[in-house]
């Protein structure tokens, strides 16, 4: 059946190839961070950040969230996580900063198109209030200057019926509202939200939780219920999350054996592999000799397929991952790739 490229049937069908092939609008490009270094020059932050997201990100709203005098951002991603709040932790050490909240009382009250400029002894740096910039993005109706070490700023503002005002000498580190007209500006409170840490990649629980009970599937094939403090009898526990298909994974096995032996941690290993390859790791296992405890993911129902953990999203969590536990089951470390002995 002939069809026009651009029909409804058309789009539907390419784009659902598109994403389940793993693939991207922006064509696999990672999103990317740049700071201002003054002079015309800007650093590549992205990997640094940890904002090189690979889920193509479609707007951003750039606003001070935590209310701590930097800006920080919320992206819409096109794919998998849909929304990322990236916390800004430069602060102060890097200088201060002056909030401004706008009020009009000709026009539009929100005074948006306003240009405000912070006056420095350094120079001059301007901003237009804008409530809408790029795509499907949106602004809150603030702007906020870094001033540096500067102790003061003047603030020039032009209002979108052209009037213009100026504010003298605004402390560094203040929140002012600057109303068209005023001879002063004035200081609102902060309101500050400290935002959470974020959760360690692939993982449901924060670092000083204590994991769960959970199922898993023992060497024999039996469904068994996990009881971390139990099984740990006294001592810290390693569970080292690996996978028949991970060269890494395979590689450090002897490292987790010799880990088992020295007799000061509970050495776990939980296999995240599917229901068809858990003989695999199993006889992986026993041609490296390790005889440190040995489990599998339950299987799900009737599909025969492998479940998951109910503290691990094993789609997003790189493998091997070592899991640190106190001797109460407490999650205590996470350990990205394979374990150096001297861990």
């Amino acid at each position: 059946m002939t069809e026009g490229v651009g029909n409804a049937r058309y789009l539907s069908r390419h784009n659902n190839q598109m994403f389940k092939e793993g693939r991207s609008f922006s064509g696999n490009e990672r999103d990317l961070l740049w700071i201002n270094q003054g002079g015309g020059v800007f650093a590549d932050l992205s990997q640094f950040s940890g904002a090189d997201s690979p889920n193509d990100g479609r707007s951003v709203v750039a606003a001070d969230f935590d209310d701590d005098g930097d800006v920080d951002l919320f992206v819409h991603e096109l794919q998998r996580e849909r929304h990322a709040l990236y916390r800004n932790e430069m602060n102060s050490e890097f200088g201060q900063f002056i909030k401004v909240r706008l009020r009009a009382t000709s026009g539009q009250y929100e005074a948006i198109g306003a240009q405000v400029t912070a006056i420095l002894d350094s120079g001059k740096t301007a901003q237009v209030l804008s409530r809408g910039a790029g795509i499907a993005s949106c602004q809150v109706p603030e702007l906020i200057f870094g001033v540096g070490q500067a102790k003061t700023a003047d603030l020039e503002v032009i209002w979108p019926g052209g009037h213009k005002d100026v504010f003298e000498n605004v402390s560094s580190g203040a929140r002012v509202l600057l109303i068209e007209g005023a001879e002063k500006a004035e200081a609102f409170a902060a309101k500050p939200q400290p935002l959470p840490n974020p959760l360690p990649a692939g993982l449901t629980v924060r670092i000083g939780d204590t994991l769960p009970n959970f199922n898993l599937q023992n060497a024999s094939g039996e469904e068994i219920e996990f009881d971390v403090k139990a099984i740990a009898n006294g001592k810290p526990m390693y569970l080292n999350l690996w996978a028949s298909y991970c060269g890494p994974c395979v590689k450090e096995i002897p490292d987790l054996q010799a880990i088992s032996d020295e007799g000061q941690i509970t050495m776990i290993g939980i296999s995240v592999d599917i229901e068809s390859a858990k003989p695999r790791a199993a006889k992986l296992l026993e041609s490296r000799s390790a005889s440190y405890g040995a489990y599998y993911l339950p299987t799900a129902g009737e599909s025969g397929e492998a479940a998951g953990l109910p503290w691990a999203d094993l789609e997003r969590m790189p493998i091997p991952t070592t899991l640190v536990l106190s001797s109460e089951g407490v999650l205590q470390r996470v350990i990205r790739g394979p374990i150096e002995r001297a861990e």
